[in-house]
């Protein structure tokens, strides 16, 4: 059988995780599924490591196999994209068919910035590159620097669902991120402080942070969790707030979604289900009337996900996959 071997951030928290996770949970019928580790969060050398490591099992696998080897390469911005791009080049050399899929927020302005693009598409180019976005919307974006692109929604997994024998917390709702600026932390927070003055008696429990605020007593810091954990917070929260400052596609407002608990995404972001909710303004008090008008209301997916379904997106990608083992031209 042919092969298809993920690459990527496999033990690094993140969506690209979640991603890559989902996908090789639930292989495509007829393809066999590997996936390489190609990033540490540790020091250089470990960062280093984690790359030669990846370089000799991408040879490995290329050497091994006589079906055919798709390398699906998943990338961030800036030294993610770069260190995903040397491993493309590599495994091109080796015989590998490369499939190069971004999942970054912010890459149209990485991209634009000290005229980068050109050699880069060019180095994509060379190694016969399908590049892979994440929705219609970033097909337009990424297009005029990168060129063609191909459209693949980020799976959900089905753990991410509706269970009735879980209780809604009516008060309860959440923040689901890493510590990060870009996440929205702090600016949620200034929402959280502004409903308390309502008298609100709403709690904030959010993931990313160790501590709450000094003298905060509607919000509950959690650290990092457990998927499982995870799980049970979507399902029993009344609503997911997303203030972040760029996305690509957030997995965490998809599964949202899918567990029933609807959403209040910040206006900057894009490429979502129409269902989920926006404030009228990137001000805290907008924030704040938006989840107060948004409480106690139903929400009504219909088949909003269907396109995010796990048989989906591997229909479509066994579809690219397939097509680039077929080709024999130089276009792939």
């Amino acid at each position: 059988m042919p092969t298809v071997v993920h690459v990527g951030p496999i033990s690094s928290p993140g969506g690209i995780q979640t991603v890559i996770g989902t996908l090789s949970s639930n292989p495509p019928d007829g393809w066999t599924l590997e996936t390489i580790e190609s990033h540490s969060s540790g020091s250089y050398l470990s960062k280093l490591q984690a790359y030669n490591n990846a370089k000799k099992r991408l040879e490995e696998l290329a050497n091994q196999n006589n079906d055919g080897l798709i390398v699906h390469l998943h990338a961030a911005s800036d030294y993610s994209f770069l260190r995903k791009l040397r491993l493309a080049e590599h495994a091109h050399r080796h015989g590998g068919k490369i499939v190069f899929h971004i999942h970054s927020g912010n890459i149209v302005s990485w991209l634009g910035k000290k005229d980068r693009a050109k050699k880069l598409k060019q180095r994509l180019e060379n190694c016969k590159a399908t590049i892979v976005c994440l929705s219609e919307r970033w097909k337009e974006l990424i297009t005029p620097f990168l060129g063609k692109c191909i459209v693949s929604p980020n799976p959900i997994d089905p753990m991410h669902s509706v269970d009735a024998s879980v209780e809604r917390n009516p008060n309860q709702i959440l923040l689901l991120g890493r510590n990060d600026p870009i996440k929205g932390h702090d600016f949620a927070f200034q929402i959280m402080n502004e409903l308390k003055q309502r008298d609100s008696d709403l709690t904030l429990h959010c993931t990313g942070r160790e501590e709450a605020p000094e003298g905060s007593t509607n919000i509950v810091a959690l650290g990092w969790i457990t998927k499982e954990e995870k799980v049970k917070l979507l399902q029993e929260s009344s609503l997911l707030l997303l203030p972040s400052a760029y996305e690509g596609q957030p997995m965490v407002a998809l599964e949202a979604l899918a567990c029933g608990t609807p959403v209040l995404a910040s206006n900057a972001l894009h490429s979502l289900p129409d269902v989920i909710h926006q404030p009228d303004e990137e001000t805290v008090e907008s924030w704040a009337d938006a989840i107060e008008h948004i409480r106690g209301t139903e929400l009504e997916v219909g088949d909003t996900l269907d396109q995010h379904s796990v048989e989906s997106i591997n229909e479509m990608l066994t579809s690219i996959y397939s097509s680039k083992l077929s080709s024999t031209s130089t276009s792939d």
